[in-house]
């Protein structure tokens, strides 16, 4: 009023007069009355209409003068009028503002007080500080719109403000706060006047009100006053008046902003009428930092995104009201975000379309939908919708909506499919809205019963990407410590793996399993975990289960590795899924099928590794150890934790599991002998545990004695007493067993090979009752002597010979032909088992089977007989003698040549030799009873096999070089008696000399006693020979012929 009055009247010094008689008014008020701040206000407003510039200076130094800054009444009066008076007298004002803020504490009696009180200095600068901001925030605040952009430079290009930062007091910060927001609302003003203008040095302002705000990085939201919390919510206020105005946010700018301000969200409740204030202009100011930055759609969701990303810490607090303010503000920021996409946005906020509203191309505007993120926004938002807070389940219920609702709105991924059609997302969308509405209206519904709705709807909305996205970040939502919102999170997952599972590919199903897996080794709550295990078994039934199993063992092969699993908190997370597998009715056949064929696994190795593969290789072939350790960790839990439903998988795949195990028995002893013994023992351990479920005892009595025992033939032994414990309990499975080990003997690991070779050997004992199993069996045995490693070669003649008799006759010709066959053999294992494995075999072969390569086993034998093994020799005669029994006929004469002993006495037709081998001399220990028996056998055998003493004595003059003293004593002895009882000059032409010389040399050079010894008897021996004239007239002869030769 007073101004249009001002306005129409013409006369320049009635309206000094008038402003004379304001002067004289300020003496009727005291200054805390509300008169004396209008009065100011009235006084401003005719300065402004005053060209007389004396004048104007002299009433502002009055103002100044009767205003009681201290008083904020008071004082906002006249930086009203000061503002007012700004408008037509800037210059005049500006010089007045400095030389307040030049003077501050100049005055005589201000130094004089300020030496006895540093408060009294602190509160009256602070008091003239916020005075002059408020002067300066109004005098842009009523500049006229031509002039505005000028103004606001001259008062910003002063850095004036930077000189009222140091202000303490809590409402002189308001004061300057204040101001700044006036500067920043002046812009805003300018622009819905049609003269739109960048705010320079906006960064700079921000930067004092984050300052003013008082907080740092170490402050304490938590710790905040009464007063200070109201300086915080001015000054948000203020930061929302500046970013609405140009130029736009930098992302230097907009962290910092963010960084000052988030952390107002975890301040208390109390006292609720400042708390509140404080968090709806934080909200706001989230939006315009969304509303103001970005060039285009994609970059305003990034900023969507940024924002949102840095409240879900709130959004998932353990803290109700927290949870309360962060989905809000989610809400509010999406709100805005739909209206931008829609219609573009307005600086004030306003929704929909408004007089201010700055319009924008839609193409431009809108985002694309993977630009929003949807899957990892759902997963974060959608557990809310099963909270303790009401507020929150609606909010979040309200968010997805807004969400949805913005994502059918703008451009779909190309090549990306929603859930269904697009009617059925509607639909579904739909569907949500209803359950929105039904949560404003009626608080008393089910919360299950709402959520499951709001699962249903979203499991349809989101697309093949967005619902992986979704499943690939579930393991913080399940971790929440709201824990209805964490089986939230949990229910979620499970539906969308039944409903659409099928969609997934082994990638997303490997990365889901890990998300899930890795939820449940942080959940240590029971009860969560075994829910957050039943999401994974929800996984391996609807997918692809062994793509899931393979991620729960490696998952356990690096806990084994890297943790004390015993001492986890809450227990070892994968053993519970081991048992939650093993008593899942489905998975449980399934589970165990894939931990068997992980134990049965070849390693494939390159033989020749290029350059830098060598480490590649040493790495994966580690981390399959570790998972084939963990496997058998697994097989233990399954065997013991699985109940009723594993012990039917286990009886279901007895012979499956069992073979496995016995496989690994030679792999865990080869490490245990290298000093790794925890391979054994987790072996030994779960083929305990398979004994226990299965009920048998007495296998874990063989395996209880005899498995720790490191050598291979205990192993291998143990293995033998194993199969043959298993074939009397479980005859049934033997047949099984047997396929099972016969196509085992065809794996690449040597140990796989002989474990399969010892538990067939003794299998094949008990094949009677299948034969075509049998001839399966004998066929493989047959291939697998020639094995690389002896011991499968070993192993394999054992089993041949150990055919039931009711099929042996069968397969002798085979079974002989292979042992002629490893007679020969490199190993002298092998061929130690090849004449014990003959000596079995020949109990029960026919004639028409042996005589065919009966010389060719002879041969064999008898350079077996000069082998340095004892059990070797022994053997290779022992055989011998059973190759008399075949000695007849046609080959009688030529199998006399070969030398043999008791056995082939018959084949001889000598009477006395029978006798003398019946005698008790032939098995004496004493010396004189064995040198009785040589002199009568060579008697006998001179007399009666005259023909064949020269083969006797070339084959005995050989044995004077054995390495075995008592075989060179025996040589001896025998061809000395020979020598002595033989009347053929021939013979003792051919041999006595040589015999002689061997006798001289031995007595003299010979380091065995037993060798110089025998030598003496038979050299005596010699010279009392009653054909020692013979052999020196058949000397005489052969000496006479060289002389008349020559």
């Amino acid at each position: 009023f007073l101004a249009e009055s001002l306005d129409v009247i013409q006369d320049t010094d009635w309206v000094i007069s008038l402003g004379n008689a304001f002067t004289k008014q300020y003496a009727l008020y005291t200054p805390d009355d509300e008169h004396s701040a209008l009065l100011h206000r009235c006084l401003g407003i005719l300065l402004q209409k005053v060209n007389d510039r004396a004048y104007v200076r002299e009433k502002i130094d009055w103002m100044y003068k009767q205003a009681n800054i201290t008083i904020p009444t008071n004082r906002l009066g006249l930086a009203k009028a000061i503002g007012l008076v700004a408008a037509s007298h800037l210059d005049t004002v500006l010089d007045k503002l400095k030389n307040i803020l030049d003077n501050i504490g100049q005055s005589i009696f201000q130094r004089f007080l300020s030496l006895f009180s540093e408060s009294f200095r602190t509160e009256e600068s602070d008091d003239v500080h916020a005075a002059l901001a408020l002067m300066y925030g109004y005098a842009a605040r009523y500049a006229p719109s031509m002039v505005i952009e000028a103004r606001i430079d001259a008062l910003v290009g002063t850095n004036m403000l930077s000189k009222l930062l140091h202000v303490r007091h809590p409402t002189a910060k308001q004061a300057v706060i204040t101001a700044i927001d006036l500067l920043g609302r002046a812009v805003i003003n300018a622009a819905e006047n049609g003269a739109p203008f960048p705010l320079k040095r906006r960064d700079q302002l921000l930067d004092y009100i984050l300052t003013l705000m008082g907080r740092d990085e170490s402050d304490d939201f938590a710790d905040s006053s009464l007063e200070l919390l109201r300086t915080q919510a001015l000054a948000l206020n203020a930061c929302t008046t500046l970013v609405s105005v140009e130029p736009k946010l930098t992302i230097e700018t907009r962290n910092r902003v963010m960084k000052a301000t988030l952390g107002f969200f975890a301040l208390p409740n109390d006292p609720i009428d400042v708390i509140n204030p404080l968090i709806d202009n934080l909200i706001t100011l989230l939006c315009a930092i969304l509303l103001t930055s970005g060039e285009d759609g994609r970059s305003r969701a990034e900023q969507l995104l940024h924002i949102l990303r840095q409240i879900d810490q709130y959004v998932s607090s353990h803290m109700d009201y927290q949870r309360r303010r962060g989905c809000l503000a989610v809400y509010e920021m999406l709100v805005k975000f739909r209206m931008l996409c829609v219609s573009g946005y307005c600086a004030l906020g306003c929704r929909g379309s408004c007089t201010h509203s700055k319009q924008i191309d839609p193409a431009f505007v809108s985002p694309s939908r993977e630009a929003l993120s949807l899957g990892d926004r759902v997963i974060m938002y959608l557990p809310r919708c099963a909270d303790t807070d009401s507020e929150v389940r609606k909010l979040s219920a309200q968010i997805l909506d807004q969400l949805f609702s913005i994502s059918l709105s703008l451009p779909k991924p190309l090549g990306s499919s929603v859930g269904g059609d697009i009617e059925l997302c509607y639909g579904a969308l739909s569907s949500l809205e209803d359950v929105i509405a039904i949560l404003r209206s009626d608080s008393s519904i089910d919360p299950s019963e709402v959520f499951n709705r709001i699962v249903a709807s979203v499991c349809i909305l989101l697309t093949k990407d967005e619902l992986v996205d979704t499943l690939h970040g579930c393991m913080p939502a399940i971790c929440n410590r709201i824990k209805q919102s964490a089986e939230g999170a949990i229910l979620a997952v499970i539906e969308f793996v039944t409903k659409r599972g099928a969609e997934l590919s082994e990638a997303n199903i490997s990365r889901t399993a890990q998300s899930l897996l890795s939820a449940a080794g942080h959940v240590t709550e029971k009860q969560l975990r075994l829910e957050v295990l039943g999401a994974i078994s929800s996984l391996s039934e609807n997918t692809n289960e062994k793509v899931v199993f393979n991620e729960v063992l490696t998952a356990a092969a690096r806990d084994i590795v890297t943790k004390d699993i015993s001492r986890l908190r809450g227990g070892w997370s994968m053993q519970d899924a081991f048992h939650a597998f093993s008593q899942h009715i489905v998975l449980s056949v399934l589970f165990l099928e894939h931990l068997i064929s992980v134990l049965n696994q070849t390693r494939v190795t390159k033989s020749d590794p290029g350059k830098g593969e060598n480490s590649i290789l040493l790495s994966e072939t580690q981390l399959a150890d570790d998972i084939l350790q963990a496997a058998i960790f697994a097989l233990t839990a399954f065997f013991r934790g699985g109940g009723k439903v594993g012990k039917r998988a286990v009886e279901q795949r007895y012979s499956s599991v069992l073979a496995a195990l016995i496989l690994q028995f030679g792999k865990c002893h080869g490490l245990a002998n290298s000093g790794q013994h925890e391979p054994l023992r987790a072996l030994l351990t779960a083929f305990q545990a398979f004994c226990e479920c299965v009920g048998d005892l007495e296998m874990g009595k063989i395996l209880a004695r005899d498995s720790e025992q490191n050598e291979k033939e205990k192993w291998i032994n143990l293995i033998g007493d194993l199969a043959g414990c298993i074939s009397m309990k479980r005859p049934k499975e033997v047949e099984n067993l047997c396929k099972i080990f016969t196509k085992s003997l065809n794996l690449q690991e040597n140990f796989q090979r002989e474990a399969a070779a010892a538990a067939l050997s003794e299998f094949v004992c008990y094949s009677s009752g299948f034969s075509s199993t049998l001839e399966e069996m004998v066929e493989v045995l047959c291939r697998h002597v020639s094995d690389e490693s002896p011991t499968v070669r070993c192993l394999c003649l054992r089993g041949l010979v150990k055919i039931p008799s009711v099929h042996i006759y069968q397969y002798t010709t085979q079974v002989l032909g292979v042992i002629l066959a490893l007679l020969d053999d490199l190993d002298e294992s092998v061929q130690l088992t090849a004449v014990s494995c003959l000596l079995m075999i020949l109990e029960t072969s026919p004639k028409d089977a042996v005589e065919p390569i009966l010389l060719n086993l002879s041969v064999r034998l008898r350079n077996l007989q000069i082998s340095m093994n004892v059990k070797m020799r022994a053997d290779a005669f022992a055989a011998f003698g059973a190759l008399s029994n075949y000695g007849i006929g046609a080959h009688k004469d030529a199998f006399l040549e070969q030398n043999t002993l008791k056995r082939f006495a018959p084949l001889m037709e000598i009477e006395g030799l029978l006798a003398l081998f019946d005698s008790h001399r032939i098995n004496s220990d004493h010396r004189s009873a064995y040198e009785d028996f040589v002199r009568d056998f060579t008697r006998q055998f001179v007399q009666h096999l005259s023909s064949r003493v020269d083969t006797f004595m070339a084959s005995t003059i050989q044995a004077l070089n054995a390495p075995w003293p008592i075989i060179q004593a025996n040589a001896i002895y025998v061809s000395s008696s020979i020598l002595s009882l033989s009347d053929d000059p021939n013979i003792l032409a051919l041999y006595h000399a040589q015999v002689f010389g061997m006798l001289v040399g031995k007595m003299s050079r010979s380091a065995d006693a037993v060798v110089r010894a025998r030598s003496s008897l038979a050299f005596s021996l010699l010279l009392k020979s009653t054909n020692l004239i013979s052999w020196r007239a058949a000397r005489l002869d052969q000496a006479d012929s060289a002389r008349k030769g020559s």
